[in-house]
């Protein structure tokens, strides 16, 4: 209970700074708190980093949040409902996501799917670089699990099944010549 009066302290100094800088979220601007899953009034999402000394800041990443997403602050509602770690270090990486089922389930759930576009666009987008898509490892992870006992983690690479050898047919018999 006292994490989300903390949070929600948090969130109103973000946007107050926001709005002392004319509507303008910058990601330096943020406390690190706030910072992770955030977009700056440029379109560039914010990541948390390590200053030399150890302590925490928020910075601007050369990645880009989708159109409409500018001036994005995420929700602790979101955080919750997609599994995700506001404190985590830098962007996230989807293939390491995918090997936690637990917590790629959240991210693949309904509530976050259909109610945190700025979680699933970031996702979505570190999935695509990684060469995978979002929708269907979702798609995989929510199949038949029966089906996906044993199988390899989401994101390797799997061999193609290989069909058992056919045996050659019998050679015809020779035309009848009469």
């Amino acid at each position: 209970m006292a994490s989300s009066a903390a949070f929600a302290i948090l969130l109103v100094l973000a946007v107050a700074v926001q709005s002392a800088r004319g509507g303008q979220l910058v990601c330096e601007e943020l406390p690190p708190d706030v910072c992770g899953f955030a977009v700056s009034s440029g379109g560039r999402r914010c990541v948390l980093e390590l200053t030399p000394e150890g302590a925490h800041r928020c910075q601007t990443s050369a990645v880009g949040g989708a159109r409409g997403l500018a001036g994005w602050v995420e929700t602790d509602a979101c955080v919750r409902a997609c599994g995700i770690d506001r404190a985590a270090l830098g962007l996230p990486v989807a293939s390491a996501a995918a090997e936690d089922r637990r917590s790629f389930r959240a991210l693949c759930s309904l509530a976050c799917r259909d109610g945190c576009p700025n979680v699933v666009d970031l996702y979505a987008t570190v999935a695509a670089a990684e060469g995978m898509s979002l929708p269907a490892l979702c798609e995989a992870t929510a199949g038949n699990r029966r089906m996906m006992t044993g199988m390899a983690p989401l994101g390797v690479p799997v061999a193609a099944p290989v069909a058992a050898p056919v045996a050659a047919p019998e050679a015809a018999p020779a035309p009848c010549e009469e």
